[in-house]
């Protein structure tokens, strides 16, 4: 549901008990750079914690810094500001979690 699971919280057809209930693992893929990104990662993190007991491995995935300016120029510092609230997010709720940054277009390594 990306940013949806907080607009629409609770009511988008109990997404969280489809989706979390006995997950072993939960992979945060949020795209975009706006407060909702913010958003549905603290109810991602939220609806885990009490569905999963904390047990769940959280990992939440972003690109690295120098791939901000290419995948969506402007307002820079906001967006690695916004990425590292997510992570610290996670990383403070969650006993066992991992904040992965990504490099885009890296074809060589994806191709191995």
């Amino acid at each position: 549901g990306g940013d949806l699971t907080d607009i629409v919280g609770c009511d988008w057809m109990g997404w969280q008990e489809d989706a979390l209930v006995g997950a072993d693992v939960v992979l945060n893929l949020v795209g975009g750079y706006t407060e909702q990104r913010e958003m549905a990662t603290e109810r991602l993190v939220k609806e885990s914690l009490r569905l999963n007991n904390r047990q769940a491995v959280q990992i939440t995935v972003s690109p690295n810094e120098e791939d901000i300016k290419t995948l969506t120029p402007g307002a820079v510092s906001l967006k690695k500001k916004r990425l590292e609230r997510c992570e610290e997010m996670v990383k403070q709720n969650c006993l066992y979690s991992k904040c992965l940054r990504l490099e885009a277009f890296d074809y060589e390594t994806n191709a191995a």
